[in-house]
């Protein structure tokens, strides 16, 4: 059975690619706060939203990039809550 994913340089098109560094330069990012949300006293909202960041980074790897753009929203809103709450300036949550 062969991987859906697994194709030649000759098979990207643009966006396939940019979609691709995007995913890249997303988990580089998500790497860095890593070690902040991992250190002691840090609240357990921190903890809900980096782990929406990291099943997003997951999920974007197994997806058509067409599909990635959305998902990828949805991480870069828990990153920006992370990020803010990591401040002291916890962002609005959103409700479904």
């Amino acid at each position: 059975m062969t991987d859906h994913r697994a194709r030649t340089a000759h098979d990207l098109d643009d966006t396939t690619v940019d979609v691709r560094l995007t995913v890249m330069e997303y988990a580089e990012v998500a790497c860095g706060y890593a070690a902040a949300v991992s250190a002691p006293g840090v609240p357990r909202t921190v903890d809900d939203d980096y782990a929406v960041v990291v099943d997003v980074l997951a999920l974007a790897h197994s997806l058509p990039p067409a599909d990635v753009p959305p998902v990828l929203a949805v991480g870069a809103r828990a990153l920006r809550r992370v990020h803010l709450a990591l401040l002291g300036r916890p962002g609005p949550r959103e409700t479904p």
